[in-house]
């Protein structure tokens, strides 16, 4: 089945729909469709101040710096990866490319804050990363290597990344359905200030309390490894990896 195009106007039309102010087949004027990515964007603000944040799947790829741990990620403030914020890391590799063989893959073992703050680990260490780690603030992602890159490896991140803005009839295909709707209500919620008259029925205001709820009482995703797990992680050539059981 193929996937289906959607953006930034299909939500605003669909939103007009399910509050009655366009009929099937009718054109919205450009009031409409301006105001309507206006209102989008002012509730995506309103997410951001209160930590609530609309994921969609994306891929970074940035080039490690020798000596440097500790990577920023946003594109409000300046950053050392300019992308929208990272809230949820899918898997991460990076490439070595010996002087006698074919580029190897490497994987990044994706650990917990708990994992790296509350265990004993050398400092200063630098090598081949094997293990990466997320730290998630308001204006900002932070992404931490460990060990120390020693030489700039080209790396590539799958990732949930936090919708930070809309553009006039931006491609939402990677949005998932659940938050596409959820835009939708939210939206035509907010259109009722400029259409009084619009069919807004205490089913749609359930189903959006409904979304919204979900959406606040979301659990940070948890990406804890258990220590035995890497303890018996068959990866010989990686002997600092069991500084992370302790």
């Amino acid at each position: 089945m193929p996937q289906v195009t959607r953006t930034t106007n299909d939500v605003i039309v669909n939103s007009l729909y399910l509050l009655g102010e366009l009929g099937v087949g009718e054109t919205p004027d450009s009031f409409m469709l301006s105001t309507g990515l206006e209102i989008i964007n002012e509730i995506l603000d309103g997410f951001a101040a209160d930590s609530i944040y609309i994921p969609y799947l994306s891929s970074v790829d940035f080039v490690m710096i020798p000596g440097k741990d500790t990577y920023s990620v946003s594109d409000i403030v300046p950053a050392d990866i300019t992308s929208d914020r990272i809230i949820d890391l899918q898997f991460a590799n990076y490439v070595v490319e010996p002087s006698t063989l074919e580029p190897l893959v490497y994987p990044l073992r994706i650990i917990s804050k708990a994992n790296y703050y509350n265990i004993v680990r050398t400092q200063n260490l630098q090598t081949r990363p094997g293990s990466i780690l997320l730290d998630k603030q308001q204006n900002q992602s932070f992404i931490i290597l460990y060990p120390t890159p020693d030489k700039a490896y080209p790396c590539s991140l799958k990732c949930k990344v936090m919708l930070n803005s809309l553009s006039a009839n931006q491609d939402l295909t990677a949005l998932s359905p659940y938050y596409y709707g959820f835009l939708k209500f939210a939206l035509a919620r907010e259109f009722r200030s400029y259409y009084p008259s619009g069919n807004w029925n205490e089913t749609a205001e359930d189903k959006y309390q409904d979304y919204i709820s979900n959406l606040k009482n979301a659990n940070e995703t948890d990406l804890t490894i258990r220590p035995s797990a890497i303890m018996n992680s068959p990866q010989p050539y990686y002997w600092w990896q069991n500084i992370l059981a302790y």
